[in-house]
């Protein structure tokens, strides 16, 4: 039984990587549309499944994970910046202000799926004295409310509540908890 990420993020990879699991990637490329009749997390949790149902039926008997993740803050979902001046708004945004990181997964081993949303807190600093700096080193560019915690916007966290993987893009201890639960892995 093979396992596939249906995702290409790198981020994900690396996490998956040094969780020491083997798998290949064969991302889903889909219109990322969420569909807005729905509460927030059910959202989510189909856009996860919407993500990983187009290799599962590629790979029906192996385990696909998909995955997608959004910064919410003040009501808003906050996806990736379109362009420099929207990375600065987000990051005026976030300043010394409370988000919340749900990284919703989708997970199909055989013909059964598992989905799940996970969330982490975060609170950022005072930082505007640092978002011309940081917009300007181009590390925003394709990340989920414009910073990537595992590389220099880990300056900008005052705090975390949760887990800092799932800010990262995918909770991999629960990713893993069901994937021996179901005996993928040992």
């Amino acid at each position: 039984m093979k396992i596939i990420l249906a995702s290409s993020s790198p981020r994900r990879k690396d996490l998956l990587q040094k969780a020491g699991i083997d798998f290949i990637v064969d991302a889903s490329f889909i219109d990322e549309v969420m569909d807005e009749s729905l509460p927030l997390l059910d959202r989510l949790k189909k856009l996860a499944i919407d993500k990983a149902t187009p290799i599962h039926n590629k790979y029906s008997q192996d385990v696909v994970i998909g995955a997608d993740t959004v910064v919410y803050c003040e009501n808003e979902i906050i996806g990736k910046a379109t362009d420099a001046d929207d990375a600065r708004n987000i990051l005026k945004k976030l300043s010394q202000n409370k988000h919340t990181v749900y990284s919703a997964v989708a997970i199909y081993i055989g013909h059964k799926l598992y989905s799940f949303v996970e969330s982490t807190d975060v609170y950022f600093k005072d930082i505007s004295d640092k978002i011309e700096d940081y917009v300007t080193s181009n590390e925003w560019i394709g990340k989920a409310g414009a910073y990537a915690i595992q590389e220099t916007a880990c300056d900008f966290v005052e705090k975390i509540d949760g887990d800092i993987n799932n800010v990262i893009g995918l909770p991999v201890d629960k990713v893993l908890s069901l994937l021996k639960k179901e005996q993928v892995i040992s």
